[in-house]
């Protein structure tokens, strides 16, 4: 018996069924390909049909247990935590260590300056012993020649240059004030000759402090 279409029903059972095996082939083959390929799993699925044609479905690896998952996580939360940790005290380091060479400049620049102070202390106080050994000697100087004659003292004094007369002078005239006495450098002066009494007299008026002293001695 035939249909419109010329072939025959039982014609075509056949051609059904080999075209359906041929699907199922397919999408079989295809399968075992892509699980193979890792694209998708059938191994649970298709075990069985494996087994019938001697084939061993693939096994997956056991999956870790939750909590190992999570320590495992905690741990390497805790190690990028402490990898941040360290680099933020390698960090303060660097600068504590930059802060200390700063610090340690500075020490050495303070340390130069007390020497410094030091040294220019010592230079002064060097300084100030000279004067006060050059006053203890114009003092005794001077109360040598108060206590000799005057005319002893006048040929003695003659000789001295002038920086020296001139300290001699000034001495006298204030351990004389000090004492309430009469200053004997205006006497000494008359007894010079008379060209070194002036070129003395007139240093001695450029200095304000001896001026009123020769005005007070000239007026008794």
């Amino acid at each position: 018996m035939y249909n419109d279409s010329g072939y025959s029903r039982a014609g075509a059972a056949p051609r059904i069924f080999g075209l359906t095996l041929l699907v199922l082939v397919l999408l079989f083959g295809g399968a075992l390909w892509f699980d193979f390929l890792g694209l998708i799993d059938v191994t649970a699925v298709m075990a069985p049909a494996l087994r019938l044609i001697g084939l061993e479905p693939r096994e997956d690896p056991p999956l870790p247990d939750e909590p190992m998952l999570l320590e495992a996580e905690r741990i390497a939360k805790r190690e990028e935590a402490l990898a941040i940790f360290a680099e933020e005290l390698d960090g303060r380091e660097q600068a504590l260590m930059a802060r200390g060479s700063e610090l340690e400049a500075l020490a050495q620049q303070l340390g130069e300056r007390e020497l410094a102070l030091e040294d220019r202390e010592n230079s002064v106080n060097q300084a100030l012993r000279r004067v006060e050994n050059q006053r203890a000697a114009l003092v005794k100087l001077s109360t040598y020649l108060t206590n000799m004659p005057p005319a002893d003292a006048v040929e003695i004094m003659v000789n001295y240059p002038d920086p020296l007369l001139l300290d001699v002078l000034l001495m006298t005239d204030e351990l004389a004030e000090a004492q309430g006495q009469l200053s004997l450098v205006p006497f000494w002066l008359s007894q010079m000759p008379p060209a070194r009494a002036a070129t003395i007299g007139e240093k001695l008026e450029l200095l304000p402090e001896i001026t009123g002293a020769h005005e007070r001695a000239g007026t008794h």
